[in-house]
């Protein structure tokens, strides 16, 4: 009796082993990612009130200089959790929800600057862009070939991401405009993942994501020798980024 228990149990583990080692995708899984992600964040300049009074030379010279053009950069990381269904043809579907720390961030102040139209009038442009974490919900969508799996995915995320925009003129005119926001983004990307056999497998990403635009008005800072009339400056952000990373995942 226990030598037929024994050998039932073998059967078992092996039937089990080889059933990973053919790559069966279908089950939940929990894992880690690292990369790097790199984004463009256009910060542009519209101005409002009181600038109706000034040359246009003027708001053009402000316009243009205080807008931005950001390429941060800087490392990802995080945990996926997910669901994978193999189909008897090798097509895979499932669901990943992920959470990512971003960290990437750029900031410029462009020192005291003579404006074209009146060059003893100076402006000192300052911006900056600072993406912080992302949470995504995405469809997976792909072909498995034994350990190989081959993918597509999109879906919808979640950025938390801040923004600043500030100006100093020889004339003390002193503003500065500060935004704190949570954006919705679509996703999309490509995959590839390798499957160990033994419930590990480790995947290699691309995911493009696409913020939506936010916009933040700036306000007179204490100081400032300008506060009524009013002048007022209104800043539109666009956000989107790529994300190429390595991810280790355990299936249960």
């Amino acid at each position: 009796m226990k030598h037929r228990l024994l050998i039932l149990a073998a059967s078992c583990l092996l039937s089990t082993s080889a059933l990973a080692a053919n790559g069966d995708w279908s089950g939940w899984y929990v894992g880690i990612h690292a990369g790097h992600a790199s984004g463009d964040a256009d910060a542009r300049a519209s101005l409002g009130g009181q600038w109706s009074i000034e040359s246009q030379g003027l708001r053009d010279d402000v316009t243009n200089g205080w807008s931005s053009s950001f390429d941060p950069s800087d490392s990802t990381y995080g945990l996926q959790f997910g669901v994978l269904h193999q189909f008897a043809n090798g097509f895979v579907l499932g669901a990943e929800l992920d959470h990512s720390q971003m960290h990437f961030e750029e900031s410029r102040s462009t020192g005291p600057q003579p404006t074209a139209t009146f060059p003893s009038l100076t402006y000192d442009f300052g911006n900056t862009i600072d993406v912080d974490s992302k949470m995504s919900l995405r469809a997976r969508f792909g072909y498995a070939s034994g350990q190989h799996l081959f993918y597509l995915t999109g879906g919808v995320a979640r950025v938390d991401a801040d923004a600043s925009a500030s100006v100093a003129s020889n004339g003390n005119y002193l503003k500065r405009g500060v935004a704190s926001e949570t954006l919705d983004a679509t996703e999309i990307g490509a995959g590839y993942e390798y499957d160990f056999g033994n419930q590990w497998s480790l995947r290699a990403e691309y995911i493009r994501t696409d913020a939506d635009d936010f916009s933040y008005d700036t306000a007179y800072l204490a100081g400032s020798s300008f506060v009524t009339p009013a002048y007022t400056e209104t800043f539109r952000q666009s956000l989107e980024f790529d994300s190429f990373r390595i991810g280790l995942s355990y299936r249960f």
